[in-house]
């Protein structure tokens, strides 16, 4: 974390988690009335510390150590990761636990067991029974959540828990748990109020969660290899890099991944390179974990990789036309997304839907890949932390998408859905991305009230046409 400055109490509090709020619209809003107990601890902020979780833990019996964990870290591709460890895991023939962060829709979503969601009345049991607790040792909103949710897949009887770090990785809540292998995806620049303004000081709070034995298998590549190598060193850590020790080639539907070990054929083709990338990271682990008899070898990658489900991962939801929600947020994902978005064949024109927090950057390497889309609609999201329209128009005006053919910048999002729903055709195809707050948004307006729901690619018209956004 960034140095504190002299005068400043050593714990340095930030912002709370944006779309956690005790009152606002669906679906930024609590719920239940444990949920907005839970909610409201937000308004603490964020606190980075390992204290507090681990006062927690210790009280709630040390639920922890009734469980093997594989700790993901990284600025992008963390979370997808971890739900494809979990799901190769799963088709082991283990009972998994896939704790992830932010949700989308309700919080009990950022814990799954086997592929579904934790029991909303467990989830609430577990809180009420953690309160007092929380109270006692001043516990945030996230240390309180992963605290609880640790409790509930070792309730459940989990053989392994697969979880996404926080912010960074040092002073992260997921740090108190006693990792079996640590992962690292990638560093780019994200939350730098916190982490710090280079990627070798985010680097270097991601890698806080080595620890000594316990191996680190990383996607970094160039200069921060060598910052890797050296803190596994320092933390007497293995250290497997994945452009070392694999190489992936396309064989037209599907890939192909070589290890040092096994080749790995007919594997499915998943939504963008980056994504094969995370899969990729997760096989070569799991393959020196078997070795390690740490974990089982999934039988059959191909079959598990068919069956992911990775809600707003590049993720269809409607059909003719289709809609793609994406929760790309800062340059590097945002870019990605964009690029993967143009690749994908259309016969019909492209749409990207926008919006995002006013406190990230999307960068400029996006905007100059959205002037080859057929057209830009920009709207606020239902949180204070929004970018407003007038925002959006700056934005839009820094690159290059203003003026009379440029982008549309609505007053609010109903109306940017209506002027998709009304301007589409069955062979286009809409991008919703800028933030996971702004997919979240725009799945609710379209009537999805669980992320069960969109397992199912549903008909645009059948969506489109009863306007649900207009009545919400």
């Amino acid at each position: 974390m960034k140095n504190t400055p002299p005068g400043v109490p050593h714990d340095p509090v930030y912002p709370g988690e944006p779309g956690i709020e005790t009152y606002a619209r669906p679906p930024f809003i609590a719920e239940h009335e444990t949920t907005r107990w839970l909610f409201a601890l937000n308004r603490m902020g964020i606190r980075p510390g390992l204290s507090r979780v681990r006062g927690l833990l210790q009280d709630l019996g040390h639920p922890e150590q009734g469980m093997k964990t594989l700790v993901v870290a990284g600025t992008n591709g963390k979370g997808s990761t971890t739900r494809i460890l979990a799901r190769l895991l799963q088709d082991c023939g283990l009972k998994v636990a896939c704790y992830t962060s932010p949700h989308l829709l309700h919080v009990y979503e950022r814990l799954y067991i086997n592929d579904v969601s934790v029991d909303p009345d467990a989830f609430h049991a577990m809180v009420e029974r953690m309160k007092p607790l929380v109270e006692r040792h001043e516990a945030s909103w996230f240390e309180t959540l992963t605290a609880a949710s640790v409790a509930l897949a070792n309730d459940a009887g989990v053989d392994i828990l697969c979880c996404e770090a926080g912010l960074g990785g040092r002073l992260d809540a997921s740090n108190a748990l006693p990792a079996e292998a640590v992962f690292l995806t990638g560093v780019s620049l994200d939350h730098q109020h916190i982490l710090g303004d280079t990627l070798e000081a985010i680097a270097a709070e991601k890698l806080g969660l080595l620890k000594p034995g316990v191996p680190l298998y990383t996607s970094v590549v160039g200069e921060l290899k060598s910052q890797a190598f050296a803190a596994a060193v320092a933390a007497d850590a293995p250290v497997y890099f994945l452009d070392e020790l694999s190489r992936c080639a396309d064989d037209n539907e599907t890939w192909t991944l070589t290890t040092r070990k096994k080749v790995y054929q007919g594997l499915p083709s998943l939504s963008s390179e980056p994504m094969q990338r995370n899969a990729s990271l997760a096989l070569l682990a799991l393959e020196d974990l078997a070795a390690r008899g740490v974990t089982p070898m999934p039988p059959d990658p191909a079959a598990s990789l068919a069956s992911l489900f990775l809600p707003g991962r590049f993720q269809t939801v409607l059909t003719n036309p289709d809609w793609i929600v994406d929760t790309a947020h800062n340059a590097e994902a945002l870019a990605g997304v964009v690029t993967t978005f143009l690749e994908r064949p259309c016969s019909g024109r492209r749409y990207v839907l926008f919006g995002g927090m006013a406190d990230k950057d999307p960068g400029d390497v996006v905007g100059s890949l959205l002037l080859d889309v057929d057209s830009v609609v920009c709207a606020p999201i239902a949180l204070p932390r929004s970018r407003n329209p007038g925002d959006l128009e700056s934005l839009m005006d820094r690159w290059g998408l203003a003026g009379e053919n440029g982008a549309v910048v609505h007053r609010d999002l109903n109306d940017a859905l209506t002027d998709l729903a009304d301007r589409t055709a069955p062979e286009d195809k809409v991008l919703v991305t800028g933030s996971c707050f702004m997919v979240a948004d725009v799945l609710w307006r379209l009537g999805v009230r669980d992320m069960e729901e969109t397992r199912t690619v549903r008909l645009a018209a059948d969506v489109l046409n009863r306007r649900e956004w207009e009545r919400s």
